[in-house]
Protein backbone atom coordinates (compact mmCIF):
# COMPACT_ATOMS: atom_id res chain seq x y z
CA UNK A 1 0.00 0.00 0.00
CA UNK A 2 1.15 3.60 -0.47
CA UNK A 3 0.32 4.50 3.28
CA UNK A 4 3.31 6.43 4.12
CA UNK A 5 2.82 8.33 1.30
CA UNK A 6 -0.19 8.91 2.05
CA UNK A 7 0.43 9.55 5.78
CA UNK A 8 3.66 11.49 5.49
CA UNK A 9 3.57 12.78 1.83
CA UNK A 10 0.62 13.93 0.11
CA UNK A 11 -1.65 14.69 3.26
CA UNK A 12 0.78 17.02 4.53
CA UNK A 13 1.39 18.53 1.37
CA UNK A 14 5.10 17.59 1.11
CA UNK A 15 5.20 15.85 -2.16
CA UNK A 16 8.10 17.29 -4.26
CA UNK A 17 6.10 16.62 -7.82
CA UNK A 18 8.86 14.88 -9.63
CA UNK A 19 6.84 11.77 -10.40
CA UNK A 20 9.07 9.41 -9.58
CA UNK A 21 6.60 7.37 -7.52
CA UNK A 22 4.44 7.43 -10.50
CA UNK A 23 7.67 6.29 -13.02
CA UNK A 24 8.61 3.28 -10.66
CA UNK A 25 5.09 1.96 -9.60
CA UNK A 26 5.21 -1.84 -11.19
CA UNK A 27 1.45 -1.99 -11.25
CA UNK A 28 0.92 1.57 -12.93
CA UNK A 29 -1.74 2.71 -10.47
CA UNK A 30 -0.59 5.92 -9.41
CA UNK A 31 -1.66 8.73 -11.66
CA UNK A 32 -1.63 12.45 -11.31
CA UNK A 33 -5.05 13.69 -11.11
CA UNK A 34 -3.97 17.31 -10.64
CA UNK A 35 -0.65 19.12 -9.41
CA UNK A 36 -0.82 18.41 -6.28
CA UNK A 37 0.43 15.05 -5.62
CA UNK A 38 -0.55 11.33 -7.69
CA UNK A 39 -3.19 9.49 -6.69
CA UNK A 40 -3.80 5.97 -6.13
CA UNK A 41 -6.44 4.86 -9.03
CA UNK A 42 -8.92 2.05 -8.46
CA UNK A 43 -9.08 -1.27 -10.24
CA UNK A 44 -12.55 -3.22 -10.85
CA UNK A 45 -13.49 -6.65 -12.15
CA UNK A 46 -16.83 -7.83 -12.88
CA UNK A 47 -17.76 -10.91 -10.98
CA UNK A 48 -20.99 -11.99 -12.84
CA UNK A 49 -23.51 -9.17 -12.19
CA UNK A 50 -21.50 -7.06 -9.45
CA UNK A 51 -18.48 -5.24 -9.58
CA UNK A 52 -15.63 -5.93 -7.17
CA UNK A 53 -12.73 -3.50 -6.60
CA UNK A 54 -9.69 -4.37 -6.45
CA UNK A 55 -6.58 -3.96 -3.69
CA UNK A 56 -4.05 -2.57 -6.36
CA UNK A 57 -1.24 -2.52 -3.93
CA UNK A 58 -1.32 -6.17 -3.04
CA UNK A 59 1.53 -8.20 -2.65
CA UNK A 60 3.45 -4.95 -3.74
CA UNK A 61 7.31 -4.16 -3.08
CA UNK A 62 6.60 -1.01 -2.26
CA UNK A 63 8.52 1.00 -5.52
CA UNK A 64 6.86 4.42 -4.42
CA UNK A 65 8.45 4.29 -1.11
CA UNK A 66 11.65 3.51 -2.36
CA UNK A 67 12.29 6.09 -4.54
CA UNK A 68 10.47 8.74 -3.00
CA UNK A 69 13.02 11.54 -1.93
CA UNK A 70 10.32 13.12 0.98
CA UNK A 71 10.70 10.05 3.40
CA UNK A 72 14.26 10.82 4.16
CA UNK A 73 16.05 13.33 5.38
CA UNK A 74 19.57 14.24 2.91
CA UNK A 75 22.94 15.23 4.34
CA UNK A 76 24.96 17.15 1.86
CA UNK A 77 27.22 15.68 -0.44
CA UNK A 78 30.27 17.12 0.27
CA UNK A 79 31.54 19.53 -2.73
CA UNK A 80 34.73 18.52 -4.38
CA UNK A 81 35.22 22.07 -6.41
CA UNK A 82 33.11 25.40 -6.64
CA UNK A 83 34.03 27.40 -10.00
CA UNK A 84 32.46 30.08 -12.19
CA UNK A 85 31.73 28.81 -15.36
CA UNK A 86 30.93 30.10 -18.96
CA UNK A 87 29.30 28.43 -21.70
CA UNK A 88 31.63 28.27 -24.89
CA UNK A 89 30.84 27.84 -28.41
CA UNK A 90 28.69 29.53 -31.21
CA UNK A 91 27.41 31.74 -28.18
CA UNK A 92 29.70 32.74 -25.21
CA UNK A 93 26.92 32.68 -22.26
CA UNK A 94 27.30 32.51 -18.49
CA UNK A 95 23.55 31.85 -18.32
CA UNK A 96 22.86 28.51 -16.15
CA UNK A 97 20.75 26.77 -18.76
CA UNK A 98 23.57 27.82 -21.43
CA UNK A 99 26.36 26.11 -18.90
CA UNK A 100 23.94 22.79 -18.71
CA UNK A 101 23.49 22.74 -21.83
CA UNK A 102 27.45 23.13 -22.90
CA UNK A 103 28.08 20.22 -20.56
CA UNK A 104 25.59 17.87 -21.82
CA UNK A 105 26.04 18.71 -24.99
CA UNK A 106 29.88 18.00 -24.93
CA UNK A 107 29.18 14.80 -22.84
CA UNK A 108 26.54 13.37 -26.19
CA UNK A 109 29.01 14.15 -28.07
CA UNK A 110 32.03 12.09 -26.49
CA UNK A 111 29.60 9.32 -26.27
CA UNK A 112 29.15 9.39 -22.56
CA UNK A 113 25.49 9.89 -22.88
CA UNK A 114 23.02 8.64 -24.85
CA UNK A 115 20.78 11.24 -24.33
CA UNK A 116 19.20 13.80 -21.50
CA UNK A 117 15.52 14.43 -19.79
CA UNK A 118 15.10 17.65 -18.76
CA UNK A 119 12.40 20.16 -17.37
CA UNK A 120 11.61 22.02 -20.63
CA UNK A 121 9.27 25.60 -21.35
CA UNK A 122 6.89 24.70 -25.18
CA UNK A 123 7.85 27.70 -27.01
CA UNK A 124 4.37 28.41 -28.27
CA UNK A 125 2.59 28.07 -25.07
CA UNK A 126 4.92 28.65 -22.58
CA UNK A 127 3.71 25.36 -20.70
CA UNK A 128 6.35 23.30 -18.44
CA UNK A 129 6.68 20.02 -19.99
CA UNK A 130 9.60 17.10 -19.12
CA UNK A 131 11.36 16.60 -22.75
CA UNK A 132 13.83 13.63 -23.69
CA UNK A 133 16.49 14.70 -25.78
CA UNK A 134 18.99 11.96 -28.08
CA UNK A 135 20.64 14.43 -30.25
CA UNK A 136 23.11 17.45 -29.70
CA UNK A 137 20.95 19.62 -31.65
CA UNK A 138 17.76 18.43 -29.72
CA UNK A 139 19.57 19.23 -26.28
CA UNK A 140 20.60 22.92 -27.95
CA UNK A 141 17.67 23.49 -28.98
CA UNK A 142 16.04 23.30 -25.25
CA UNK A 143 14.83 26.16 -23.34
CA UNK A 144 16.17 24.38 -20.22
CA UNK A 145 14.29 24.85 -16.79
CA UNK A 146 12.14 27.98 -15.81
CA UNK A 147 10.82 27.02 -12.45
CA UNK A 148 7.73 26.15 -13.60
CA UNK A 149 6.65 22.94 -12.29
CA UNK A 150 6.23 19.50 -14.35
CA UNK A 151 6.79 15.53 -12.94
CA UNK A 152 10.05 15.44 -14.98
CA UNK A 153 10.33 11.75 -14.35
CA UNK A 154 7.19 10.96 -16.05
CA UNK A 155 9.59 10.87 -19.20
CA UNK A 156 11.87 8.06 -17.76
CA UNK A 157 9.88 4.96 -18.95
CA UNK A 158 9.95 5.71 -21.92
CA UNK A 159 13.06 7.12 -22.24
CA UNK A 160 14.65 3.67 -20.81
CA UNK A 161 12.15 0.82 -21.90
CA UNK A 162 11.18 2.39 -25.30
CA UNK A 163 13.99 4.22 -26.60
CA UNK A 164 16.65 1.87 -25.13
CA UNK A 165 18.73 4.68 -23.52
CA UNK A 166 21.91 3.29 -21.45
CA UNK A 167 23.60 6.70 -20.29
CA UNK A 168 21.17 9.23 -19.43
CA UNK A 169 21.86 12.69 -18.11
CA UNK A 170 18.75 14.05 -15.81
CA UNK A 171 18.41 18.07 -15.47
CA UNK A 172 16.33 19.27 -12.91
CA UNK A 173 15.67 20.97 -9.77
CA UNK A 174 17.15 20.15 -6.33
CA UNK A 175 14.18 17.50 -5.20
CA UNK A 176 15.12 15.65 -8.66
CA UNK A 177 18.40 15.00 -7.22
CA UNK A 178 17.03 13.63 -4.22
CA UNK A 179 14.99 11.18 -5.91
CA UNK A 180 17.96 9.96 -7.84
CA UNK A 181 20.05 9.76 -4.93
CA UNK A 182 17.36 7.60 -2.94
CA UNK A 183 17.19 5.34 -6.52
CA UNK A 184 20.43 4.83 -6.55
CA UNK A 185 20.63 3.85 -2.79
CA UNK A 186 17.76 0.87 -3.22
CA UNK A 187 19.34 -2.48 -2.57
CA UNK A 188 16.01 -3.66 -4.94
CA UNK A 189 17.19 -5.86 -7.79
CA UNK A 190 14.11 -5.04 -9.52
CA UNK A 191 15.17 -0.97 -9.62
CA UNK A 192 18.27 -1.67 -10.93
CA UNK A 193 17.48 -0.56 -14.62
CA UNK A 194 16.44 3.08 -13.69
CA UNK A 195 19.95 2.50 -11.70
CA UNK A 196 22.25 1.76 -14.38
CA UNK A 197 20.71 3.87 -17.00
CA UNK A 198 20.76 7.19 -14.60
CA UNK A 199 24.20 8.65 -15.30
CA UNK A 200 24.49 11.77 -14.58
CA UNK A 201 22.61 13.80 -12.48
CA UNK A 202 22.42 18.12 -12.82
CA UNK A 203 19.71 20.61 -10.23
CA UNK A 204 19.92 24.11 -10.66
CA UNK A 205 20.04 26.15 -7.70
CA UNK A 206 16.33 26.36 -6.32
CA UNK A 207 14.24 27.75 -3.79
CA UNK A 208 11.18 26.30 -5.07
CA UNK A 209 9.03 26.08 -8.21
CA UNK A 210 5.68 27.64 -9.41
CA UNK A 211 2.76 26.20 -10.57
CA UNK A 212 2.16 26.73 -14.52
CA UNK A 213 -0.69 28.75 -13.94
CA UNK A 214 1.18 31.92 -12.98
CA UNK A 215 1.88 32.61 -16.69
CA UNK A 216 -1.76 32.70 -17.69
CA UNK A 217 -2.83 34.44 -14.44
CA UNK A 218 0.23 36.85 -14.06
CA UNK A 219 2.00 37.38 -17.14
CA UNK A 220 -1.06 37.26 -19.70
CA UNK A 221 -4.02 38.53 -17.97
CA UNK A 222 -2.33 40.97 -15.47
CA UNK A 223 0.42 42.02 -17.13
CA UNK A 224 -1.05 41.72 -20.93
CA UNK A 225 2.23 39.82 -21.86
CA UNK A 226 1.05 37.36 -25.28
CA UNK A 227 2.68 33.96 -24.60
CA UNK A 228 4.06 33.87 -28.36
CA UNK A 229 6.02 37.07 -27.24
CA UNK A 230 8.21 35.27 -24.71
CA UNK A 231 11.44 34.48 -25.27
CA UNK A 232 12.53 32.91 -21.68
CA UNK A 233 11.85 33.06 -17.83
CA UNK A 234 15.15 33.45 -15.23
CA UNK A 235 14.69 34.19 -11.40
CA UNK A 236 16.29 36.25 -9.35
CA UNK A 237 18.92 34.74 -6.76
CA UNK A 238 17.70 36.17 -4.13
CA UNK A 239 13.60 35.10 -5.13
CA UNK A 240 12.72 38.95 -5.08
CA UNK A 241 11.70 38.66 -8.67
CA UNK A 242 10.49 36.26 -11.90
CA UNK A 243 11.74 38.48 -15.23
CA UNK A 244 9.92 37.35 -18.42
CA UNK A 245 12.27 38.13 -21.46
CA UNK A 246 10.94 38.93 -24.76
CA UNK A 247 11.25 38.40 -28.58
CA UNK A 248 11.88 41.87 -29.28
CA UNK A 249 14.52 42.17 -26.40
CA UNK A 250 12.21 44.23 -23.32
CA UNK A 251 11.77 42.55 -19.91
CA UNK A 252 8.77 42.12 -17.86
CA UNK A 253 9.32 41.27 -14.31
CA UNK A 254 7.06 39.21 -11.98
CA UNK A 255 7.21 40.68 -8.13
CA UNK A 256 8.05 37.69 -5.72
CA UNK A 257 4.54 38.73 -3.86
CA UNK A 258 2.57 38.60 -7.43
CA UNK A 259 4.22 34.94 -7.94
CA UNK A 260 4.78 33.46 -4.09
CA UNK A 261 1.10 32.50 -3.77
CA UNK A 262 1.57 29.98 -7.09
CA UNK A 263 4.14 28.06 -5.32
CA UNK A 264 3.75 24.03 -4.83
CA UNK A 265 3.21 23.72 -1.48
CA UNK A 266 6.12 20.92 -1.05
CA UNK A 267 8.41 22.90 -1.92
CA UNK A 268 8.33 24.35 1.76
CA UNK A 269 9.17 21.36 2.94
CA UNK A 270 12.41 21.19 0.35
CA UNK A 271 15.67 22.75 2.43
CA UNK A 272 18.01 22.04 -0.69
CA UNK A 273 18.61 25.32 -2.55
CA UNK A 274 21.98 24.39 -3.40
CA UNK A 275 21.60 21.27 -5.35
CA UNK A 276 23.14 18.82 -2.54
CA UNK A 277 22.23 15.80 -4.28
CA UNK A 278 23.51 15.91 -7.09
CA UNK A 279 26.62 15.35 -9.31
CA UNK A 280 26.44 18.54 -10.57
CA UNK A 281 24.44 21.45 -9.35
CA UNK A 282 24.70 25.00 -11.46
CA UNK A 283 23.45 28.41 -10.59
CA UNK A 284 23.73 32.28 -10.83
CA UNK A 285 24.71 32.67 -6.98
CA UNK A 286 27.65 33.74 -5.85
CA UNK A 287 29.37 34.10 -9.52
CA UNK A 288 30.19 37.53 -11.42
CA UNK A 289 27.42 39.02 -13.77
CA UNK A 290 28.05 36.80 -16.44
CA UNK A 291 28.70 33.63 -15.07
CA UNK A 292 27.19 30.97 -13.28
CA UNK A 293 27.96 28.76 -10.33
CA UNK A 294 28.71 25.22 -11.01
CA UNK A 295 29.21 22.89 -7.96
CA UNK A 296 30.51 19.34 -8.39
CA UNK A 297 30.04 16.62 -5.96
CA UNK A 298 30.58 13.19 -7.56
CA UNK A 299 33.36 12.20 -9.64
CA UNK A 300 30.92 11.17 -12.59
CA UNK A 301 30.08 15.13 -12.53
CA UNK A 302 34.03 15.96 -12.39
CA UNK A 303 34.22 13.79 -15.49
CA UNK A 304 31.51 15.94 -17.42
CA UNK A 305 32.66 18.89 -16.78
CA UNK A 306 36.74 18.05 -17.33
CA UNK A 307 34.89 16.57 -20.77
CA UNK A 308 33.14 20.10 -22.03
CA UNK A 309 36.33 22.37 -20.59
CA UNK A 310 38.69 19.55 -22.93
CA UNK A 311 36.12 20.07 -26.05
CA UNK A 312 36.67 23.78 -25.49
CA UNK A 313 32.52 24.35 -24.71
CA UNK A 314 32.79 25.31 -21.41
CA UNK A 315 35.33 27.95 -19.49
CA UNK A 316 35.94 27.47 -15.49
CA UNK A 317 37.79 30.46 -12.97
CA UNK A 318 38.04 28.48 -9.76
CA UNK A 319 38.89 31.09 -7.63
CA UNK A 320 35.40 33.89 -8.98
CA UNK A 321 33.26 32.16 -7.00
CA UNK A 322 31.65 34.08 -3.86
CA UNK A 323 31.64 30.98 -0.70
CA UNK A 324 30.23 33.79 1.89
CA UNK A 325 26.93 33.79 -0.82
CA UNK A 326 26.70 29.59 -0.82
CA UNK A 327 26.84 29.92 2.61
CA UNK A 328 24.48 32.48 3.39
CA UNK A 329 22.29 30.09 1.12
CA UNK A 330 23.10 27.02 3.38
CA UNK A 331 22.21 29.04 6.73
CA UNK A 332 18.84 29.95 4.81
CA UNK A 333 18.58 26.20 4.73
CA UNK A 334 19.04 25.54 8.77
CA UNK A 335 16.27 28.05 9.01
CA UNK A 336 13.74 26.27 6.55
CA UNK A 337 14.57 22.82 8.73
CA UNK A 338 13.93 24.60 11.91
CA UNK A 339 11.17 25.86 10.61
CA UNK A 340 10.24 22.04 9.24
CA UNK A 341 11.09 20.71 13.02
CA UNK A 342 8.14 23.26 14.28
CA UNK A 343 5.74 21.69 11.71
CA UNK A 344 6.95 18.03 12.67
CA UNK A 345 6.48 19.00 16.32
CA UNK A 346 2.63 20.32 15.80
CA UNK A 347 2.25 17.17 14.23
CA UNK A 348 3.07 15.00 17.29
CA UNK A 349 1.27 17.05 19.39
CA UNK A 350 -2.15 16.39 17.46
CA UNK A 351 -0.85 12.72 17.48
CA UNK A 352 -0.02 13.41 21.04
CA UNK A 353 -3.89 13.44 22.30
CA UNK A 354 -4.78 9.97 20.93
CA UNK A 355 -1.17 7.74 21.02
CA UNK A 356 0.79 7.89 24.18
CA UNK A 357 3.80 7.02 22.78
CA UNK A 358 3.33 10.08 20.35
CA UNK A 359 2.81 12.47 23.39
CA UNK A 360 6.09 11.28 24.91
CA UNK A 361 7.80 12.24 21.41
CA UNK A 362 6.28 15.32 21.69
CA UNK A 363 7.73 16.17 25.13
CA UNK A 364 11.09 15.39 23.96
CA UNK A 365 11.13 17.49 20.20
CA UNK A 366 9.05 20.41 22.56
CA UNK A 367 12.35 20.23 25.02
CA UNK A 368 15.11 19.92 22.27
CA UNK A 369 13.41 22.98 20.22
CA UNK A 370 12.52 25.42 23.17
CA UNK A 371 14.97 24.51 25.57
CA UNK A 372 17.96 26.94 25.98
CA UNK A 373 21.40 26.06 25.26
CA UNK A 374 23.27 25.80 28.99
CA UNK A 375 26.29 28.01 29.54
CA UNK A 376 29.61 26.63 30.91
CA UNK A 377 29.03 26.62 35.28
CA UNK A 378 25.81 27.41 34.95
CA UNK A 379 23.82 24.55 36.79
CA UNK A 380 20.62 23.86 34.71
CA UNK A 381 17.54 23.89 36.92
CA UNK A 382 14.83 22.24 34.87
CA UNK A 383 11.52 22.36 36.03
CA UNK A 384 9.40 19.44 36.68
CA UNK A 385 5.90 19.29 35.19
CA UNK A 386 5.14 17.88 31.66
CA UNK A 387 8.14 18.69 30.21
CA UNK A 388 10.65 17.95 33.03
CA UNK A 389 9.07 14.29 34.01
Amino acid sequence: MVKRLETEVWELDNCSGCGMCVAACSKQVLAWQDDGHPVLQTRTKNLGLSKTTLDSCSFCQKFCEEVCPRLDHWMPIEAQTIQAVHARGPIFSGAPNDVIRAVISAGRSAGLLDGMIMLDLDRWNLKPVARIGTTVEQIVDTVGPQYLWAPIFDMLNEAIFEQKMENIAVIGTPCTAQAIRKLRSSTNPLLKPYQDAIRLSVAVFCTGVYKPEMIEEVLVNRMNVPRDQVRRLEISPDRQWLRATLWAGSVRTIQRQQAESYSRPGCGKCDDFLGESADLAVGSLGAPADASTMIVRSQTGDIFVRNAIQMGLLEATPDAVDLQALEAAASEKDRRERAQAFKDLEILMLDGLVDPKKRSEAIQQFIRLYRTPARPGVVENVPRGCTGC
